[in-house]
């Protein structure tokens, strides 16, 4: 697999990971990939981090981090994400996927909670 092809796998990744019922944002993969792109929108950028990351190689390397709302429960949702990332591959994979559960209405509960 080329950079290219990562790139293009990304982006698919991207898109059909936001048309899964349960899955509300996608974000950058990493803590600092957040912070670049806090850093982007400070300064009126709109490009920031991937949010999507594929390494390619003999088994690519995908990671990404979602933001999941009550529509099915967070592990089901990503157990969907993750055959969504092997559907769009045509490469084995290696996922990291990190899962945050999104409280529709933060002032009635309370508190957003990470899986």
């Amino acid at each position: 697999m080329t950079e290219d092809e990562a790139a293009e796998l990304a982006a698919r990744i991207e898109q059909d990971l936001l048309a899964e019922p349960g899955v509300r944002a996608v974000y950058p993969a990493s803590g600092g990939g957040r912070l670049r792109e806090a850093a982007a929108k400070l300064l009126g950028a709109d490009d920031g981090p991937a949010r999507v990351v594929v390494r390619p190689g003999e088994v690519a390397q995908v990671e990404v981090a979602l933001g999941v709302d009550d529509v099915r429960p967070a592990h089901e949702t990503a157990r969907a994400a993750q055959r969504v990332i092997r559907r769009a591959a045509s490469v084995p994979v290696r996922i990291r996927l990190t899962v945050a559960h999104l409280d529709a209405s933060p002032h009635e509960h309370g508190t957003t909670t990470a899986i």
